[in-house]
Order: C-alpha cells, then sequence, then structure tokens
C-alpha cells in the first residue's frame, strides 16, 4: 500500500496528524483533503452535516468534561477529521465580532479547543494498531539538537518492548549512541530537587518509559497546534472562510452566552492582569476551608493571602498569579486597584479589610439568603408585580422552580425542605393554594429534559423578554449575579441538547 499521502493512507495520515510541526504545507493540506472526504458522500460534500459536527465538536470543547474524557479514550477517531473539526473550530472562535481583534494566545476558549485537540491525538496515538507510530514519533521527541554531538545516522528509536527487570509497562528502546538528553526521564520532583532518573541502561541502549514518551508528546501537540491552524487558515479561502461564519451559529450564540452570563474570563485568558488576579484571589478563597476564609465575609488581607497560598491551581497562569502574590502586603495592592469592581468591596484600606464575592464580570452580585431576594433582580420584581394580578402561566413557574432550585444554598437541601421554603414563597399571591402549589412544584422538580435537570432561564430567554426593562439599563445578569455553583456552568458548556435557555 502506498504511503504517500495522508489522503490516500492511514498511516501517513496518523504520522502527519500526529506530527504537523514537522511535515509540509502538501502533507497538511492532504491531511485536511481526508477530513472532508469523511464529509463526503458519492462524490457530494455533507456541508450541513460537517457544520453541524464542527459546531458540537468546538461546543464540546468548552466542557471540561468532554476534554477530560478524550483523555481516556478518541472523541474523533479519524486524525484528518479531527484536523478540520480543530481548524475550522479555531476558525469560528476566532472569527467572533467581539473576539477577531483578540491574539489568539489570549483566547481561553481556543485554549479549550487544544486541550481536546492534544487529549485526541494522543489517544489516537496511544491506541493505534501497533508500536510504529510511537517509533515515528520517538524520532523526533527524542533526537539530538543540532548541537548535540553531531545527529546519529540511525534510527533513535529501534524497539518498543517490556523490561520486567525495570519494572511494569513498555519501554523505548534507544541505542545510547542515538539518545540525547531528552531521553533522561525524571519522577516528579519538587522546587528543591530533581525526581529521580526513570531511564535504565542495559547492553548499550536507554531503555524510556512509554509514560514519559506520552507526556513529552503532549507537550509537542501543545506547540503543533498553533502550526495545524495557521496552515488551515493559509490555504482557506476568503469565501470559504465567509460562507463558514456566516452559516455557524452554535459557537457564536455559546460565546455570547459566556458574555451575558458575565463570565469574560471563560472567553479571555489574560483579558487583564487585575482581573486575572482578583479571579484567582476568590478562585482560592472560594476553595478553602471556611476557617481559613470565605467569600462574602469581611477579612483582612492576611486572611486572604493564607488561601492563596495553599491554593493549588491546575492553570498555568493561575499558577503565576499565586507566584506573583508574595505577601499579604501584595495581595492588598491587588484588591486595591481592583476596588471598583463589582466583587470586591473594600471595607477599611487603612486596616486592609475587604468584602469579596463570587467573581462576575461587570454584573453585580446578588447574595441571596431567602427567596424573596430574588426580587431584587428588576425581572423578578416585575413577574412578582404580574403574579400579584394574575395567575402565572406554566413558564413562570417553570422558571421560578428551576431558578430556586439551582441556588448554592438549595444544593444539599431536602425535597421536603425546598418544597416548603418554595411554598412559602409563593404563599405571597393571592392565587396560592397549598396543595396545588404543591403538585406543582413536584411536576416541575420531575419534569426533566433527556435525563438532565432543565437550567434556569437566562437574560436573553424570549419568556424572560416579558419581564427584562432592558439590559443596558440593568445592573444584573441571571446568570452573573446570583450565586449559582460551578456545576450548572458546566452544564451550560455541555454538548447542545434542549434548554430553557
Amino acid at each position: 500500500m502506498s504511503r504517500d499521502t495522508p489522503a490516500d493512507d492511514e498511516y501517513t495520515a496518523y504520522r502527519v496528524a500526529a506530527l504537523p510541526r514537522d511535515k509540509g504545507e502538501f502533507q497538511l493540506t492532504q491531511l485536511f483533503e481526508r477530513g472532508y472526504d469523511h464529509w463526503t458522500v458519492d462524490g457530494e460534500q455533507q456541508t450541513e452535516k460537517m457544520l453541524a459536527d464542527i459546531e458540537r465538536f468546538t461546543t464540546d470543547a468548552f466542557a471540561p468534561s468532554t476534554r477530560e474524557q478524550a483523555a481516556e479514550r478518541p472523541y474523533v477517531d479519524d486524525p484528518g477529521a479531527l484536523a478540520i473539526l480543530t481548524t475550522l473550530g479555531a476558525v469560528c472562535i476566532m472569527d467572533h465580532p467581539k473576539l477577531e481583534d483578540t491574539p489568539p494566545r489570549h483566547l481561553a476558549l481556543l485554549g479549550d479547543l487544544r486541550e481536546l485537540y492534544v487529549n485526541n491525538i494522543a489517544s489516537l496515538v496511544r491506541e493505534y494498531e501497533d508500536w510504529s507510530l510511537h517509533q515515528e514519533i520517538a524520532e523526533t521527541l527524542y533526537a539530538k539538537d543540532p548541537g548535540e554531538d553531531g545527529v546519529h545516522p540511525g534510527r533513535v528509536c529501534t524497539d518498543i518492548t517490556t523490561k520486567p527487570e525495570f519494572g511494569d509497562g513498555y519501554y523505548l528502546e534507544i541505542p545510547l549512541i542515538a539518545a540525547s538528553r531528552k531521553c533522561l526521564a525524571r519522577a516528579d520532583g519538587d522546587e528543591e530537587k530533581q525526581g529521580e532518573i526513570q531511564a535504565h541502561i542495559a547492553d548499550n541502549y536507554l531503555y524510556v518509559p512509554v509514560l514519559d514518551f506520552m507526556e513529552k508528546y503532549r507537550e509537542y501537540a501543545e506547540d503543533a497546534f498553533g502550526r495545524l491552524i495557521a496552515v488551515k487558515e493559509e490555504t482557506l479561502t476568503a469565501e470559504q472562510r465567509s460562507w463558514l461564519t456566516a452559516n455557524e451559529s452554535t459557537i457564536t450564540d455559546r460565546i455570547d452566552r459566556f458574555f451575558e452570563a458575565g463570565q469574560a474570563h471563560r472567553v479571555w485568558e489574560n483579558w487583564s492582569r487585575q482581573k486575572r488576579d482578583l479571579l484567582t484571589i476568590i478562585n482560592a478563597v472560594s476553595t478553602v476551608d471556611d476557617d481559613v476564609a470565605q467569600l462574602g465575609e469581611m477579612q483582612t488581607a492576611r486572611d486572604l493571602y493564607k488561601a492563596v497560598d495553599v491554593y493549588d491551581p491546575d492553570r498555568t497562569w493561575e499558577q503565576q498569579v499565586c507566584e506573583s502574590i508574595s505577601s499579604p502586603r501584595s495581595l492588598g495592592t491587588v484588591l486595591s486597584q481592583n476596588r471598583d469592581h463589582a466583587s470586591v468591596t473594600v471595607e477599611n484600606a487603612r486596616l486592609n479589610r475587604y468584602t469579596l464575592t463570587e467573581y462576575s464580570d461587570g454584573a453585580q452580585p446578588l447574595h441571596i439568603d431567602e427567596f424573596e431576594d430574588l426580587f431584587e433582580l428588576p425581572c423578578m420584581a416585575a413577574m412578582d408585580d404580574r403574579l400579584q394580578e394574575k395567575k402565572p402561566v406554566r413558564k413562570d413557574l417553570f422558571n421560578l422552580v428551576r431558578m430556586a432550585w439551582w441556588l448554592s444554598p438549595y444544593r444539599d437541601a431536602s425535597m421536603a425542605e425546598f418544597i416548603s421554603d418554595v411554598k412559602d414563597l409563593f404563599s405571597r399571591w393571592p392565587w396560592y393554594d397549598e396543595e396545588v402549589t404543591e403538585y406543582q412544584i413536584r411536576y416541575e422538580l420531575t419534569n426533566d429534559i433527556s435525563g438532565e435537570i432543565p437550567l434556569p432561564m437566562n437574560c436573553s430567554n424570549d419568556d424572560m423578554q416579558r419581564y427584562c426593562i432592558g439590559r443596558d439599563q440593568c445592573p444584573y445578569s441571571i446568570y452573573g449575579s446570583l450565586p449559582f455553583p460551578d456545576e450548572m456552568y458546566e452544564q451550560l458548556d455541555d454538548p447542545p441538547r434542549s434548554t430553557t435557555d
């Protein structure tokens, strides 16, 4: 079988998809052609199906659970299709009207897409039918640098095999004469001490654990992601790009929803150093025990610094922020710089006392101690006025119950406790009937959508527009102001399904 192009040969497609940084434009273009063939039936390209798949793949990338699952098994099982979905999804993100002037390195959503791509291609490599692809990639990952004792003329990786005397698992067999410094696989260390070397020497060969190979490959794939997109942008005609962005809607709608929910930090990675620093502090406080620090309570800079000091974030930019906040004083400086932010209240600047609330970009946070606090939202106040005069339509009941059910204070409440409190809320209206109301509440709580708990309506929902005073006039947003748990926002990022939004 010919191995000339990715379009004609599966192995070549895997090799080019796995090593895009080291392949020419022709080979990558052929990889894209293979991808387009995935949506070609009887010589005709199924453009609507392809567009729907691009939208689904891209919006699925915004969900952490999808990205994590792709590390366990491939989300897309063909390297060409993966290349198309990844690159055209990236184009849709970059061409969003609010993002087109943003450098790609600052787009957090592009980072989500990259993570899904990296996890997916790594899974494809791991599950390839034999070790030939690993050996091919090892030639790149472990090869000597140009100035490192000269280039080895033979293969860098001569075999992948088990070595029981060194431990469980598989090892890359690398001739000592071909071994580079990259072969010195190490276990995780700490700031003061490097981890132990995991490579072993036997019979003039160096044996490197396959686990080290996968770690190095993921680093390579993260870097190669940009190369894949760059080539696609070069080969995509203006007409093709215009058609894509004109006909795509799901990705645009999802990005718009992030902005409406006051979640600009989900969109931009380093959108503002000050906001980035503040978000990190708030995330740190929200993860520690209440006896260390907590949101919604006045605390000193020293208390808040303790939370940052023990915070162990996964995201690189948050790690950098934690390193930059070296003392309570520097933390106080960050909060003072953000004193006008809706999530910060400077209670006493001289004594360094502050109150922090859930992070929100622009939307004023609303504290909910009891259900009646919901009526501080102008739209809910308007609904209250209407329900004083008329019986509710089902959408009003649905929204009230679901909005209340998703509030953080009630996530751990029993069904009986929740129903009792909602009945107390409904009793404010003249049409209230205890027996009928309890039935209605139970009905709404059990009436799921495809097995999922429905989300509360957001400001953009048509049924909420009846009560909306105008977003430009309102300091709140439903998704941005109310204390909903992370679980709800993760559902927002789940694959498209029927929702109330």
